[in-house]
């Protein structure tokens, strides 16, 4: 056999080089436990993908059958109209076409001050309150299931409800996203994540 260093020849089973020293037992270094992906995805530090609120537009089919009810109001303001006897009615009437709009629009500016979710390649936040404020977290790898809602008005504004199943979480096993702008993509981007921190969580368990 022949030294791979100084191309001596050497006897056969010689560990060493008697010329050069060098070692004849290549060792090669032991294969990572981890594949690429799932070591980077275990090991990546925490950064935020995306942070969301309650998007007006999901309230326009409540918008919309406002305005119908304002519009039947006024046809039956003018085709009974208020007598002298019942000069309240016509107050009655501002009322009722009012009341349910503002109501709409309270409701509308309360969730989009009140809520805020925030998604980072670890972890779903939800943070509800103005002057005291509560959060909640979802740890990816525990998330089972995404999914969307939209009703046939949300659909044309673009906006719906993200829903987001996690049984084995105690205190948010199932979070709805309300008003979610682009909803499919942020939908899409949680699954992502998820997939990524579910197979970095069972490669390093099974170390």
């Amino acid at each position: 056999m022949l030294c791979p260093k100084c191309k001596t020849e050497l006897a056969a089973g010689s560990a060493f080089c008697s010329k050069c020293g060098a070692s004849l037992n290549a060792t090669a270094s032991p294969p990572s436990s981890l594949a690429p992906s799932a070591a980077s995805a275990s090991t990546e530090p925490e950064q935020e993908l995306w942070k969301g609120l309650f998007s007006g537009k999901a309230h326009a089919h409540r918008w919309f059958l406002g305005l119908i009810w304002v519009a039947a109001l006024a046809v039956a303001y003018f085709r009974f109209p208020p007598t002298g006897h019942y000069p309240w009615l016509k107050y009655g009437y501002l009322a009722a076409a009012v009341l349910p709009l503002v109501a709409i629009f309270f409701g509308t500016m309360s969730l989009k001050a009140s809520v805020r979710y925030r998604l980072t390649t670890h972890r779903l936040f939800k943070e509800t309150g103005v002057i005291s404020r509560d959060v909640n977290e979802i740890e990816l790898f525990r998330v089972d299931d995404v999914s969307v809602h939209q009703n046939m008005i949300q659909r044309l504004f673009n906006v719906g409800t993200v829903t987001v199943i996690a049984p084995h979480d105690q205190t948010e096993p199932r979070l709805e996203m309300v008003g979610i702008e682009n909803p499919i993509e942020v939908k899409e981007q949680i699954r992502t994540y998820v997939r990524r921190r579910r197979t970095g969580s069972l490669n390093v368990e099974s170390l």
